[in-house]
């Protein structure tokens, strides 16, 4: 009986980390919410790009856990780092530099313009968010997340 039992918990245990784990990874997965909800968008389809790189589900997943902001810079913000920065931050060798750029513009909490305004607050990586000079456009609302377009790159 407590053999049966602890390898019911054993099970569980293991399902509970990987429905977990899934969640996480089906966020930067093709036809995700996430990546659905940033496809609507044509400005943000460079952004959106750089989302999909392999490997990047690992270093920013943790960051995508719970309910976060995403601060998605425009083309046009994205286009001022030039095509070859752009290019070069996809290639593997720079995959944690891709990440630390991209968890620069997630914040833990959906929240809305006005609440990141407000000031106090911390990107996932750990960097004090300062929206300064930066204008926002409308926010998309997904179930757990909040995806609000920025004309400039978060630093």
């Amino acid at each position: 009986m407590k053999k049966t039992v602890l390898s019911l918990v054993l099970v569980l245990f293991v399902s509970a980390a990987t429905l977990q784990s899934c969640s996480t990874a089906n966020l930067l997965g093709s036809g995700s919410s996430l990546l659905s909800s940033l496809g609507g968008s044509p400005n943000l389809s460079t952004f959106t790009s750089l989302l999909k790189t392999p490997g990047l589900d690992k270093l920013i997943g943790p960051s995508l856990k719970g309910p976060f902001t995403m601060l998605a810079p425009s083309n046009s913000a994205l286009s001022s780092l030039g095509a070859d920065a752009i290019g070069n931050l996809t290639k593997p060798e720079n995959l944690n530099q891709l990440a630390g750029v991209l968890n620069k513009h997630i914040v833990p909490g959906k929240l809305d313009a006005s609440s990141l305004l407000k000031g106090g607050l911390k990107s996932a990586g750990g960097n004090n968010l300062d929206l300064g000079g930066i204008n926002m456009g409308d926010a998309i609302s997904g179930k757990n997340f909040n995806i609000i377009p920025v004309d400039k790159l978060i630093k």
